[in-house]
């Protein structure tokens, strides 16, 4: 298929368009919330409107639980520190409370604490456009519909204060355990109160209580951002290729083109993993590819991601490296990359067997926007929406004239 630049070019302004309606008139987007619910219909009445069928299902999500884990070392590290002082080996107890929750949920994004937490409904929808000729291989473009809370430090402080949130209670975890070490050793008893150098010691960590407590805040519950760019961006490059397609008529020769946009990836790829375990069996009569979009907005920083979920999961070297062609055809020599910290859905798709690829557009170095009120309507890249469109488009065209061969 072939578009001209006029025709791109409206295409981008379609996107950048409904990221504005949908910001303004369907509220916050917060996973499972009403706004979320909307956005996913309207997004569904959509894909219905340009490809030949859509699709929906909804499922339990608890929206609060992933970053739940951020209460569980406040507050279990300030206690930690409190029976330090009557028994140490008690502190050994606290520190595993607080730990076991951040590396279920942060670490491996499974849902270790979400049964604590209140359940909401969110959703994913889905639809395509069929080919002309024998059906041989499919296409996933992916988005994901919800918005994440504000990451307070981050909005107020910058990289560097976001940054120091994290790391220093993380130091104080490991200084407790330490403490406790020492004092077990040196004062040779697991129960009782220090003395000498372990008892100045555990007093001293209670430096670490107000990063604690700001620990608190590191997610602001009460403040959905608009994700506009995370990842309305997303969504809206999927969508755009179905009306692209629909509107010049064409229908590619072999190659089915699918828009998947799923719910709640910021309470921890829910939405994905859903959609994996709820239809085991679908899209696998051909070959199908998944290419999932995240936060197109700094075309400096585009990159292909072939590993992802704090770098534990591999996505698929083939649907990487055709990209990476197609990227090649625009003029662009992109690197492939890692999600060192934090994962996207093509993480769900790959852990559930399936060829996933991922393509970004952030800095490393999260920019003031990123997860902050500031990630609005008003703040797009239509350069790097047009340019990833370029790159969707040669994609697609090879892939239904060769596959992953």
């Amino acid at each position: 298929m072939d578009f001209t630049r006029q025709q791109k070019g409206d295409a981008v302004k379609f996107i950048c368009d409904e990221i504005e309606h949908v910001v303004k008139d369907f509220g916050p987007r917060d996973p499972g919330n009403d706004g979320e619910r909307k956005a996913l219909e309207y997004m569904k009445s959509q894909i219905a409107e340009y490809g030949d069928d859509s699709h929906g299902e909804s499922f339990k999500v608890a929206p609060h639980a992933f970053f739940g884990w951020t209460y569980f070392v406040g507050v279990f590290m300030m206690l930690g520190i409190i029976v330090y002082f009557f028994a140490p080996i008690v502190s050994i107890a606290c520190i595993l409370l607080a730990l076991i929750p951040m590396v279920g949920q942060f670490v491996f994004y499974r849902e270790t604490i979400d049964w604590l937490f209140k359940k909401r409904e969110s959703g994913n929808v889905w639809g395509g456009i069929k080919p002309k000729g024998e059906l041989k291989r499919r296409i996933v473009l992916n988005g994901h519909s919800d918005a994440t809370y504000e990451w307070h430090w981050h909005y107020v402080g910058g990289y560097k204060l976001f940054l120091t949130s994290i790391i220093i209670p993380i130091i104080g975890v490991i200084y407790l355990l330490g403490c406790v070490i020492i004092a077990c050793v040196v004062n040779g008893r697991v129960i009782g109160t220090p003395e000498g150098v372990p008892l100045y010691l555990g007093i001293a960590s209670v430096i670490f209580v107000p990063f604690y407590i700001a620990f608190f805040l590191f997610s602001d519950i009460r403040r959905p951002v608009p994700g506009a760019n995370d990842n309305l961006t997303a969504c809206y490059m999927s969508i755009a290729v179905l009306k692209l397609m629909h509107e010049n008529g064409i229908r590619l020769e072999n190659t089915e083109v699918v828009a998947l946009v799923t719910g709640s990836e910021e309470a921890g790829l829910r939405g994905a993993k859903f959609f994996c375990r709820n239809n085991p069996e679908i899209w696998k009569d051909v070959e199908t590819v998944y290419v999932t979009y995240e936060t197109l907005r700094e075309l400096e920083h585009l990159v292909i991601y072939n590993k992802d979920l704090n770098g534990t999961v591999k996505l698929d070297m083939p649907t990487c490296e055709l990209i990476k062609r197609a990227a090649a055809k625009n003029g662009m020599e992109l690197k492939y990359g890692s999600v060192y910290a934090g994962a996207t859905d093509a993480a769900a798709f790959a852990q559930a067997g399936r060829k996933s690829a991922c393509i970004a557009a952030m800095a490393p170095e999260v920019k003031e926007y990123y997860h902050t009120r500031l990630d609005n309507y008003d703040n797009l890249s239509p350069e790097c929406l047009s340019k990833v469109l370029d790159i969707t488009v040669d994609f697609i065209n090879e892939y239904d004239e060769k596959g992953l061969s």
